[in-house]
This record gives C-alpha cells, sequence and structure tokens, in this order.
C-alpha cells in the first residue's frame, strides 16, 4: 500500500479479531481472546471441544465478505490478506470478487520454524497459531497467479515484486480458472423461483429468454411448476423434461434446461438425427457474464447428462444473439440452417 501510487482499501482476518479485540491485549488478557480463538480454531480443525461463548466467529467472517463485495461492485480497490483453510471460505470469496474487474491470487509463504520465531518476536499473536494453521492454510485449488517466498525477503522487496507483477500483467488467469473449475449442476426447485423472478426481469435476459415482459413468481411458478416435476404439457401430452440450476462456487448463476428436441421443437426436423437433445439456457447473474463460464457450463453438462441419453443436442438461439452464437460455436455446436421464421439458428453436436 505504501509503495503503490493506486489507493487501495485493506482487509484481513486481524481486521475481524480487532472489532471486539483490542489487539495489544491480546497476548496478556484471558477475555475475550480464550473463547475467540477457542471458537476459531474448532471451526477450522472441526475437533470438539467446550462451550465457549461469544460471537458467532464463522457468520461473522461470512457478512465481512459480503459487505465488501458491495464495495467492490462500487468499484474500491482491495488488498485482501485472508487464510484459506476451507473451500467454503474461498467460496464466499467467489461471491464477491467476481464483481471485480481483475483479481490477482497471491500465495504468500514462509518457512514454518521463521515464522514462528516471528510469532513470538511479534508480541500480539496467540502463540502456537502458525503451527496449528500451518499444513492448512492454503486450499488447492485455486492455483495462483504469484507465489512469494517472504522466508528471507523483506517486506519492501515482497511488496515490489507484486507489484511489478500486477503492472506487467493485466490479465490474471488463476481466479477465473477456480470460477471455470467450479460449474456444478443443481436440480430446480421450488426455492428457486424467487431467484428465476430476478433473473427473468433482468434486461440482459428478458431480452432473448424472457418474452420481453414482467415477471411475477406466480407467473415463473405457472410456467416452471411442471419443470420441477419433470415435464412439461404438450398438446394435452406430458414430454419429458430435466431443469437445472447452474452453480459457480456452489452459487446460483444461472437456469439450464434439457429435453428431446422432437417433442419440443417446431422447426423442421426432417434432417435432424433421431437421437436428438435439445439445451436452453442462460447465465442470470450479470457479474458471471463474459468470464466463459457459460461455455465451460454447456461442455460440462454435455458430458454429465446429455451424452447418457442421447447422441446429438441441438441447441436454438436466435439469430440477432450473435453473442450466444459465438458462445454455442466454442463449445463445439455449428450452425446447420439459420430460419427466418422464426428468427433462430439451428445449432448442432454430435456425441464424439
Amino acid at each position: 500500500m505504501q509503495q503503490s501510487q493506486r489507493p487501495f482499501l485493506y482487509y484481513s482476518i486481524d481486521h475481524l479479531i480487532n472489532f471486539w479485540i483490542d489487539e495489544k491485549f491480546v497476548v496478556f488478557e484471558d477475555e475475550p481472546k480464550s473463547w475467540f480463538f477457542q471458537q476459531y480454531a474448532n471451526d477450522i480443525i472441526e475437533t470438539p471441544s467446550s462451550q465457549v461463548f461469544g460471537p458467532n466467529i464463522a457468520q461473522l467472517r461470512w457478512d465481512m465478505i459480503e459487505a465488501i463485495s458491495v464495495l467492490i461492485n462500487k468499484g474500491y480497490d482491495f488488498i485482501i490478506d485472508e487464510m484459506l483453510l476451507k473451500q467454503e471460505i474461498f467460496q464466499h470469496y467467489a461471491k464477491a470478487l467476481v464483481a471485480g474487474e481483475t483479481v490477482y491470487l497471491v500465495k504468500i509463504f514462509c518457512e514454518l520454524l521463521e515464522s514462528e520465531r516471528r510469532e513470538k518476536m511479534r508480541q500480539d499473536r496467540y502463540l502456537g497459531l502458525a503451527r496449528l494453521f500451518y499444513e492448512k492454510v492454503y486450499i488447492e485449488p485455486p492455483s495462483y497467479d504469484l507465489e512469494i517466498d517472504s522466508t528471507y525477503n523483506d517486506v519492501d522487496s515482497c511488496a515490489t515484486a507484486i507489484l511489478e507483477f500486477v503492472n506487467t500483467n493485466p490479465a490474471p488467469r488463476a481466479f477465473l480458472t477456480y470460477l471455470k473449475e467450479t460449474i456444478s449442476f443443481k436440480p430446480f426447485a421450488i426455492e428457486h423461483f424467487t431467484l428465476m423472478q430476478q433473473w427473468l426481469n433482468a434486461p440482459h435476459v428478458n431480452k432473448w429468454y424472457g418474452d420481453r415482459k414482467w415477471w411475477s413468481v406466480k407467473a415463473v411458478e405457472k410456467k416452471y411448476l411442471s419443470h420441477i416435476q419433470g415435464y412439461q404439457e404438450i398438446d394435452g401430452q406430458r414430454k419429458p423434461i430435466r431443469a437445472f440450476i447452474i452453480c459457480c462456487a456452489e452459487n446460483p448463476i444461472g437456469y439450464l434446461q434439457l429435453c428431446n428436441a422432437h417433442d419440443f421443437t417446431s422447426y423442421p426436423m426432417g434432417n435432424l438425427p433421431v437421437s436428438l437433445g435439445a439445451l436452453d439456457l442462460f447465465i442470470g447473474e450479470i457479474d458471471y457474464l463474459n468470464k466463459g463460464l457459460d461455455i465451460v457450463s454447456v461442455i460440462n453438462f454435455l458430458e454429465q447428462f446429455v451424452w447418457s441419453v442421447f447422441d446429438n443436442c441441438l441447441i436454438c438461439p436466435a439469430l440477432k444473439n450473435k453473442q450466444a452464437i459465438e458462445t454455442y460455436q466454442q463449445a463445439g455446436f455449428k450452425v446447420i440452417q439459420r430460419l427466418e421464421t422464426p428468427p433462430v439458428a439451428l445449432m448442432l453436436k454430435q456425441k464424439s
């Protein structure tokens, strides 16, 4: 922060502690440090112990990350100093950081003996934490854009190395790689109706998927309740359909559905394969757009759900939705026909 010409806000786990513990008293007073560190350590290492009283440490951590996400959305730059002791921690940060224009993941490490020496010298640390957490502080994934060894390098040289990397690498990849590796699918459920309403009314979704009308929760329920039950009624017949929520780092980001193309499409089907699934999807959370997550979602879903049932897959974006067409092309679909009524592109991919 001292070396950078660009101003940063700074947040660390120590700020969380210092909300109710004056740091200069941590070593010398039993309360409230005893319950704090006991609860904090128990939450991390997941071992049973005696009852402790005080704020819910884990919940306060999540609430602070949520507060940071508000500031990130408003354009503030942050340095976040955090121990990634659990996947759950980084999953919460992922939801906050995805709104950032650029995210660098920097791994700072130090050999254990030197960490313990510094712990004693500082006189403001609960002795033993360095050794307790040493093997737990880095989860995999994520990978990192940069790794800094602070064992034999002073603070200034470490800071210089970080700033030089940031200034010469405008497109870090580690965070985006992490997001792509955490794409998953959950069955669409009634609890998602409110979220679906928000997505269908979002301009970037409503233009192509929401019929350009305002959706109420009741309207969502009327259209999608049967999807949860695994069907959609067509001409008095129940046709199978499967609906999913697309998740990234366990956070819901979009919607996807799969059906037999011959059951639903009103397009010319004479030249299309008999074994043919049809996909329809969108990314509802705007912060997750333009990150390649839609491409990964399609590819992963084909492998996990489509190819075990169908030998081919059809997807039909609007002709004017050039971004969607390009996305599906990158996922391996090819335009086989362009229709004028309705104005859609028929795109096909065959099972390898």
